[in-house]
């Protein structure tokens, strides 16, 4: 003969309406002290910007200073802007997988 299974109560947890609503209040109130981030200088050559381009998609990347570095200084060398060199070094990535 088999046991009936028992489940254990589930106890939800209890939120103070008053609590989050000031939670709520503060954390809208401190974001618009944030500065907004500088706006992207347009290089020459530099493609359409995303948003006016259904094509395209801005990417934000979290690269380390040495290889931004050595981006920067392959887009000097070949006379190209940052975004066209990382368009085509994924593009280059991605054909081989």
């Amino acid at each position: 003969m088999t046991r009936p299974k028992t489940k254990p109560p589930i106890r939800k947890p209890v939120f103070d309406e008053a609590t989050a609503l000031r939670f709520a209040a503060a954390s809208a109130s401190a974001t618009t002290d944030v500065p907004a981030p500088p706006a992207a200088a347009a290089s020459p050559g530099a493609p359409a910007d995303a948003a006016g381009d259904p094509d395209r998609v801005s990417v934000t990347l979290h690269l380390k200073r040495e290889t931004i570095a050595r981006i920067q200084g392959e887009s000097a060398r070949k006379g190209k802007s940052l975004a066209q060199v990382v368009d085509k070094l994924v593009a280059k990535h991605l054909s081989k997988h």
